[in-house]
């Protein structure tokens, strides 16, 4: 009964251990084995206090290249391989093909898709705040012209529950994750798949 006893306890704490681990200084660690990221998420944005909210799906690789799609209440996806950027919008039947150079910079995404050994260029960690439950780790983004001003990543015992920032233009965006897995999953879901029929417009 006392073994029992003591096995139902340690079951109790060891998640809040893990939680504790995630400090200012080992952050990027919680990331070091994480190559795939599959998640559905729940993107709030406040901006002059009104709050939209918009849910959809992300599949991203530590190989640079991800897909975003925004399911409700709007239709959009987002990818990026090596070279481009697209950006379909389903409900104007136009895909949008952008050099990647040209578009992309100093997203949220970033701490997803960069490689491990080069976060530390792209963030600063502030802090990590701990209350036994959750942690709350604030970043800086390093590059001054970045329209991200501040970065925030969210924990719940061992696993990263939500992302948000704080953007040049205002705005305060939450994404919320759901049903997150860090398994490999097959490429080809990162690929945009467009009807027949779209216009395809190259930038």
């Amino acid at each position: 009964m006392y073994k029992l006893f003591i096995t139902f306890i340690l079951g109790m704490v060891s998640p809040l251990m893990l939680t504790e681990n995630i400090k200012a200084d080992n952050l990027f660690k919680f990331f070091e084995d994480k190559y795939y990221l599959q998640t559905n998420f729940t993107q709030t944005t406040s901006a002059n206090s009104k709050d939209r909210q918009i849910t959809g799906k992300i599949y991203a690789t530590r190989s640079g290249n991800f897909k975003i799609e925004y399911l409700d209440p709007i239709k959009e996806i987002i990818s990026a391989d090596d070279s481009f950027l697209y950006k379909l919008d389903i409900e104007l039947e136009q895909l949008d093909i952008v050099p990647r150079e040209q578009y992309f910079k100093d997203t949220p995404i970033n701490i997803f898709i960069t490689e491990i050994e080069n976060l530390s260029e792209l963030y600063g960690v502030e802090s990590c705040l701990n209350d036994g439950e959750f942690v709350i780790c604030s970043i800086k983004i390093k590059d001054k012209d970045s329209f991200v001003e501040k970065l925030f990543l969210k924990f719940y015992l061992d696993e990263l529950t939500e992302l948000s920032y704080l953007d040049s233009f205002g705005q305060s965006v939450s994404l919320k994750f759901d049903q997150m897995s860090w398994e490999k999953f097959n490429e080809e879901k990162l690929f945009i798949q467009p009807p027949e029929g779209i216009d395809v417009v190259y930038h």
